[in-house]
């Protein structure tokens, strides 16, 4: 027998080991019941950890994500005064996101009953902040149905700019398209109920541990350029074989942004979210989320200066009230499409309450509109 055809046999047959040592029977169909994972970008709360959800249940084998967000903040020019100092904050920017991450059970390099409940992804990201296309389509639907255009149609549409600072330009002052790398962000989860393996009336839940690493420069939009850290408590349910839900809470610890800001994280933000998922058949499913985010700033007795007219679709929501973000996505097999949208309850300032329209909610546009596509897989 020739020597060549043996050897290309053998390899053959040591990469097909290979590839059933790391993918169990049946694992490359990927749970048409995990959360969306959604997460809040732009270029604000972009800048700092977020703890989107994921499956409590674990990480049966190492899975593949990639995705491409897409997300449309926008805010009227706005003065905020203490004292004699003045800030001027100013959020107009599409954020496109190309996210890759990769997530790995410890059982894989650890033998032990811990490590049969540790998974951990990592998470990396490359972000092109520019004008965009979404502009004219979000001002074409707030004409369809009859909404506040936000002051939109006042300012030049699909450009650049973003403001974080002082009149002399300390701080963050983007007034054009920028590439940059952003943060990376180490997720670990360890399941402390549930066997993992899902099904009628089980409940799963796990700990998380997020840490996020300041590779992205703030100069560039790339992150708040300091580490954070993020602790949070999750759970899936499945109630019926068709229906599953995830819900988690969560507490981060928030590093400052660049010194010239002036403006401050609150250093504990909390959040909880809940996703409810409905599956219409083996790879297809109808997905609903909520995500709710306490203010990403403290106040600090900053107040909002009597030149700016109104704070209705200003900065001053999102930065000092609660953000709420509201998602729906179709997944069908491997590919997960979804959008989001802000709707916070709660009562508007008191000059947009005295000028009519709806008082019990507000928007605070940071993001206004977000667009996903996900791509995974299950190894």
């Amino acid at each position: 027998m020739p020597r060549r055809p043996r050897l290309a046999r053998l390899r053959a047959a040591a990469l097909a080991s290979l590839l059933a040592a790391l993918a169990p029977a049946g694992a490359a169909a990927l749970a048409p019941d995990a959360p969306l994972g959604a997460w809040t970008p732009g270029p604000l709360r972009g800048l700092s950890l977020d703890m989107p959800l994921e499956d409590a249940r674990g990480v049966p084998s190492p899975i593949v994500d990639v995705r491409w967000v897409a997300a449309n903040a926008w805010s009227v020019p706005t003065v905020l005064e203490r004292g004699g100092d003045r800030v001027m904050v100013r959020l107009d920017a599409q954020t496109d996101v190309l996210q890759a991450s990769v997530a790995l059970p410890w059982r894989r390099a650890w033998v032990g009953a811990v490590a049969e409940r540790l998974g951990t992804r990592v998470e990396a990201r490359l972000l092109r902040t520019w004008g965009g296309w979404t502009d004219r389509p979000i001002e074409a639907w707030h004409g369809l149905v009859g909404s506040w255009n936000f002051q939109r149609e006042a300012w030049s549409r699909d450009v650049v700019d973003v403001r974080l600072g002082r009149d002399d330009g300390r701080g963050i002052a983007v007034a054009g398209p920028r590439t940059a790398l952003g943060d990376v962000a180490v997720r670990t989860a360890l399941r402390i109920a549930g066997d993992g393996a899902g099904g009628p009336g089980r409940l799963a839940l796990a700990l998380r541990l997020d840490v996020k690493l300041p590779t992205g420069a703030p100069s560039r939009l790339g992150g708040s350029g300091s580490p954070d850290l993020g602790l949070g408590l999750a759970a899936t349910w499945t109630p019926a074989r068709w229906l599953t839900g995830h819900g988690m809470a969560s507490l981060r610890a928030v590093g400052p942004l660049p010194r010239g800001a002036a403006l401050r994280p609150r250093p504990l933000q909390a959040g909880i979210e809940a996703s409810l998922v409905a599956r219409l058949g083996d790879h297809l499913a109808l997905i609903l989320e909520d995500r709710l985010l306490a203010p990403s700033l403290g106040s600090h007795r900053w107040t909002l200066s009597p030149e700016v007219e109104r704070p209705q679709a200003s900065a001053w929501y999102a930065l000092f009230r609660a953000h709420d973000q509201i998602s729906a996505g179709l997944r069908a097999g491997e590919v997960t499409v979804y959008f989001s949208e802000d709707f916070t309850p709660g009562t508007r300032h008191a000059r947009d309450a005295r000028e009519g329209g709806q008082a019990w909610f507000y928007d605070s546009n940071a993001p206004d509109l977000a667009l996903g596509v996900a791509w995974t897989r299950r190894l």
